[in-house]
């Protein structure tokens, strides 16, 4: 809301799971509503989030409830959930944010959407949420510390940082096909918007058709002695916890509570020599 009581809408985000032009597109997995919509937006710093009201059809899952959680740390304190009786999401815990206001509706036409989705997608449903069990682990488990295995990825992951001289941290999603996806960071172009995160935008730019749970995240953090929670975010951190990568690798010792937020989501983390 203005100043002068007019309604702004600041961003409009859908699930990027099954692209709209699918010959184009592969799918944006990190794109849920509501992270898509915050990744819309250009700079985070420059909206008075006391002001806002964040409206969502679904309730937010454990990767949208953490961006929300975030989002309050910035001032936010409206949530208006359409439906949460498919699925019950952070709701719940949102609603015990000092101050948070969470507003849950019965629409029935979100119940018949989300319905009609698992019903007509299921596969894609359960892979938005992390349910699509791997079928092939070989390459992840090949990944212990010292190995060759790990040698050659990293080695890999160097030749891929050298040449563009990365001053930001960068994520990238492997499997034993090779190199899915890398991304810089882009937080410091937008405000802050912890939706670009390195991480982020890796596990999105890899697309709809690969099984993050089949695949290493690895994650570089240039000149750092650890892998801080800052550097790697909070919203990756949820991310994680909704996909489940087979292991996380980093190459500067993680924080206690990272290494605990990754670990007790049953999400090994290996520490690389660069």
């Amino acid at each position: 809301m203005k100043k002068t009581g007019a309604l702004h809408v600041v961003a409009v985000g859908q699930n990027g799971r099954i692209p709209p032009l699918p010959s184009e597109e592969t799918g944006y997995p990190t794109d849920h509503g509501e992270t898509a919509a915050i990744r819309e937006i250009e700079d985070v710093s420059k909206v008075d989030w006391s002001q806002v009201v964040f409206a969502t059809s679904l309730s937010p899952c454990v990767m949208c409830g953490a961006a929300l959680t975030w989002l309050w740390s910035l001032g936010l304190r409206r949530i208006v959930v359409a439906e949460s009786l498919n699925f019950s999401g952070t709701a719940d815990m949102l609603a015990k944010l000092d101050g948070m206001t969470v507003v849950r509706l019965s629409s029935v036409k979100a119940q018949s959407m989300m319905m009609k989705f698992s019903t007509k997608y299921p596969w894609d449903w359960a892979a938005d949420i992390g349910e699509i069990p791997p079928s092939d682990l070989k390459f992840s488990q090949s990944l212990e510390e010292r190995s060759e295995s790990l040698r050659v990825l990293m080695a890999k992951m160097q030749s891929l940082m050298t040449p563009k001289g990365h001053v930001h941290c960068i994520a990238a999603v492997v499997s034993a096909k090779g190199i899915h996806a890398s991304a810089e960071d882009e937080r410091s172009q937008s405000g802050g918007n912890e939706t670009r995160s390195a991480v982020m935008l890796a596990m999105g730019q890899a697309g709809s058709q690969v099984n993050l749970r089949e695949c290493v995240l690895v994650f570089m953090a240039p000149g750092t002695v650890e892998t801080n929670l800052d550097d790697f975010g909070s919203v990756s951190i949820g991310a994680c916890k909704l996909f489940r990568p087979a292991k996380v690798v980093v190459t500067a010792p993680p924080v206690d509570e990272l290494r605990a937020s990754l670990e007790g989501a049953g999400i090994p983390v290996l520490v690389a020599d660069t």
